[in-house]
């Protein structure tokens, strides 16, 4: 298992972030999660982050779309499109 942390406000939220990679069995990311989750933490909610990177001001509202449009594009085109967008303010 690798735990990043991602101290803000320099972190993509803004906040104090961790990332938690490891192996990719089911059981065993599962395992991570109820640990987790009994230890006081819960799964972050579709969008949160760049929820909360908007709300810090990491983001403005037209960034915070074009990461919500980039998740949800469904074809190449509109991938590559939501890239540019995004590849534009980095």
């Amino acid at each position: 298992m690798l735990v990043s942390v991602f101290k803000g406000p320099h972190s993509y939220t803004g906040e104090d972030t961790i990332e938690i990679s490891c192996h990719g069995s089911t059981y065993i990311q599962q395992s991570i999660l109820q640990l987790l989750i009994r230890s006081g933490a819960r799964m972050a909610d579709p969008g949160e982050f760049t929820l909360r990177a908007f709300l810090n001001g990491k983001l403005d509202l037209s960034q915070a779309e074009a990461v919500s449009d980039l998740i949800s594009s469904q074809h190449a085109s509109a991938h590559k499109s939501r890239i540019a967008t995004i590849t534009r303010w980095l």
